[in-house]
């Protein structure tokens, strides 16, 4: 959310409820495009929740040490540190 409020006011537009009225295609054009990505989400997460239902199967020891390890590797990827 701070993204999309940011990325507003670079483009001059003031964030608030008067964005409704000042700027009613941004504003439809921003709610069609969460309608268009929950039938996505649910098109790609129906034949998926066969997936989801394994990683649900995988003990806490072996999934708390990959989640872990995944968020080292991201936060490493960002700064090129190990530590934030």
């Amino acid at each position: 959310m701070a993204l999309f409020l940011g990325a507003l006011i670079l483009h001059g537009i003031e964030p608030g409820p008067l964005v409704i009225t000042n700027q009613p295609d941004l504003f439809w054009g921003l709610i069609a495009s969460m309608y268009i990505g929950n039938v996505i989400l649910v098109i790609l997460n129906l034949p998926l929740i066969v997936v989801w239902v394994q990683v649900l199967r995988v003990p806490y020891t072996y999934l708390f040490p990959m989640i872990l390890l995944f968020c080292l590797i991201g936060s490493y990827s960002l700064k090129n540190l190990v530590g934030i």
